[in-house]
């Protein structure tokens, strides 16, 4: 579940574009995994663990998250994650300016599995990320594209304060995270091309749905929350490492 907050909210407008899958290496405190990202044009499957899918309609902004050991379907739709977003807006007391993340140069450059990379820092609400950019990563400025897909616009300076990864300068290979939880390390192992089959974008037809639980209690967002807390919710807001 912890991963696939990293995706949870994803919209931005697609182009068409060659099929991509991106591999990464996956460290959560200590505790490995392997998550896979498929982009087909206005479409995108995050694989974060076997357990659990998530699929979604970069046009729409729609979700479904699949939950593979009980053939459920949980279904969220572009506008209910506006309105999160909108929740976080409005529970965060920092301007817009502040509530932007900064990538910082540290001035020092590192080899990353034989890809030269620059690093950088950017001070997040969940801790402190490095991240280790590649300027000249193999299809770079196309990777890059796709990474705006996953870019949620929707949160943009909405108090997550997560790097805008339409202002980085290269491809992250590499972003480490010291969070309450652990030290987190997200490394990319491969970037392919293959053709990606229609129906990985699809809901298996066994599989039933699942009820969302309502964000805000039936209510609108909270007009003046000072002093108020967030609604129970699920994990809606990405940790700062949307893609590699």
């Amino acid at each position: 579940m912890k991963r696939i907050a990293l995706f949870f909210l994803l919209a931005a407008s697609a182009s068409l574009r060659a099929d991509l899958t991106l591999v990464q290496k996956v460290d959560m405190a200590g505790t490995p995994g392997e998550m896979t990202i498929k982009f087909k044009g206005d479409k995108v499957r995050v694989d974060p663990a076997p357990q659990m899918s998530m699929i979604l309609d970069a046009k729409t902004g729609d979700t479904v998250t699949l939950i593979h050991a009980e053939k459920k379907a949980m279904r969220i739709s572009g506008d209910k994650m506006k309105a999160a977003a909108e929740m976080v807006k409005k529970f965060t007391t920092a301007t817009p300016a502040e509530q932007k993340a900064k990538l910082t140069p540290l001035g020092r450059k590192e080899t990353v599995n034989g890809m030269p990379t620059e690093v950088f820092t950017a001070d997040t609400s969940v801790g402190k990320a490095t991240y280790y950019i590649a300027m000249n990563y193999p299809d770079g400025p196309a990777i890059i594209q796709e990474m705006k897909v996953a870019q949620p616009s929707a949160f943009a300076n909405s108090g997550t304060n997560i790097p805008d990864f339409r202002d980085l300068p290269g491809v992250p290979v590499k972003i480490e995270m010291d969070t309450a939880r652990g030290h987190v390390v997200i490394t990319l192992i491969s970037a392919k091309r293959d053709p990606i089959p229609n129906s990985v974008f699809d809901v298996p037809a066994n599989y039933t749905d699942m009820k969302m639980p309502d964000l805000f209690g039936g209510k609108k967002v909270p007009e003046n929350p000072a002093g108020s807390t967030v609604p129970g919710s699920p994990p809606m807001v990405p940790a700062p490492s949307v893609t590699p």
